[in-house]
């Protein structure tokens, strides 16, 4: 038996690193177990991101951004393309490996401990603590806790063994990584259509130097996401970048876009991609898990401080992650997810021509926002009541 330990956290990407390293600053025991053998690896991420990621972190985050980007291009299913942003800076691109690297660093400066090459095989709780039976390289150990904190991804063990719900939507995603793209450096590319990526969207993220990620998500369907994303690479609006170019790597996992109907139980919490806690219009999780993260050890390191680490007492970091201005996005973007999925590929068609002015255009320029999209789209259809014919349900949505 190892421990007891204040918390033991699963999963070392920069969310539980995060989580790990404020809680160890509070002066609480505490232990990240990780099951791959390399923290980093292997990499499920785009990682397109804005600064604002990088306040819960020291300095050296900064280090792991590889480009820097001013705008996107969007192709609409017809083969239509808008183009928006301008010359200020909308989002960074990331070496998503040295990040989680850089993040368990510091919480290992923080105090903490890590087992890396370590499956959590089962919990158990007690009335006065978990016990998670684990097998790895410090071979079969059981680590007693006060409270284990799910940072494991949408399909979390620990959610699974504690009897917490997964994230209700987790959708595949295939990603191909490119040496040789031949697009601008400062552009993202996205693609939409049913038949291309149905239920969501594709993109191509250039990381600088010729490098760039081709990838999406979609709905599960008779197509795999690795035979979609071969589709998309031979759609033209790719091929013109990518006809030089040579594939490095391939790159799979899953994306939640719900949030799971409980993050709390007697002794265990779970944050991040375990608990659904993305963006769901754009997949992104990191921004959103990092906040959460943050939330997650304040109000862990008050219940161990208090010995209150009851459902009921847990619940207070349930309550706290949706009331927070991050929580909130979340709710309302999974309204606008559960329109999208409804609009045809002539909606979306129509919706990029009505975009396409010179006054809308200058408005996504200046004030849009990947962190807080539905609060853009607010405004969106308040300076421009044209669009509200788009979509009845989709329009509905963002004013509930």
């Amino acid at each position: 038996m190892d421990g007891p330990w204040d918390a033991v956290v699963v999963g070392c990407g920069p969310v539980g690193a995060l989580a790990a390293g404020r809680l160890a600053r509070r002066g609480h025991r505490t232990l990240i177990v990780e099951e791959h053998h390399e923290v980093g690896r292997p990499v499920q991420c785009a990682g397109l991101v804005t600064r604002k990621l990088f306040e819960g972190f020291g300095a050296r985050a900064q280090e792991s951004i590889l480009n820097s980007v001013t705008g996107a291009e969007l192709f609409s299913p017809g083969g239509r393309s808008l183009s928006i942003g301008g010359e200020k800076e909308r989002a960074v691109v990331i070496d998503r490996a040295l990040l989680d690297r850089i993040a368990a660093e510091e919480a290992v400066d923080a105090g903490c401990s890590i087992h890396l090459g370590t499956r959590v095989t089962a919990i158990s709780i007690t009335g006065t603590e978990a016990v998670l039976s684990t097998d790895g390289l410090h071979g079969k150990q059981q680590l007693r806790a006060r409270v284990v904190v799910g940072a494991d991804g949408p399909a979390s063990t620990v959610a699974r063994a504690c009897g917490l719900p997964a994230p209700p939507e987790i959708l595949p995603g295939f990603e191909a990584e490119f040496s040789g793209i031949e697009c601008p450096e400062d552009n993202v590319k996205i693609f939409f259509g049913r038949d291309i990526v149905p239920g969501f969207f594709g993109w191509l993220i250039p990381q600088g130097g010729g490098k760039g990620i081709l990838g999406l998500c979609c709905q599960p369907g008779p197509l795999s996401a690795r035979e979609r994303l071969g589709n998309l690479m031979k759609n033209p609006n790719v091929k013109r970048w990518t006809r030089n170019a040579r594939v490095v790597r391939y790159m799979a996992g899953s994306v939640p876009l719900a949030l799971a109907k409980r993050t709390y139980s007697e002794r265990v919490v779970t944050v991040g991609d375990a608990a659904g806690q993305v963006k769901p219009i754009s997949g992104g999780g990191l921004y959103t898990g990092t906040r959460c993260a943050n939330i997650c050890a304040e109000v862990l390191g008050g219940a161990l401080e208090k010995d209150d680490l009851s459902a009921k007492g847990l619940s207070k970091y349930e309550k706290a992650w949706k009331a927070a201005p991050v929580g909130k996005e979340m709710s309302v973007g999974r309204r606008i997810r559960k329109a999208f999925v409804n609009v045809s590929d002539k909606q979306m068609d129509e919706l990029v021509r009505m975009l396409d002015k010179p006054k809308l255009l200058a408005l996504i320029s200046v004030r849009g926002d990947i962190d807080a999209p539905s609060k853009f789209a607010k405004l969106l259809f308040r300076q421009a009541p044209g669009l509200l014919k788009f979509s009845g349900p989709f329009v509905k949505s963002l004013f509930q």
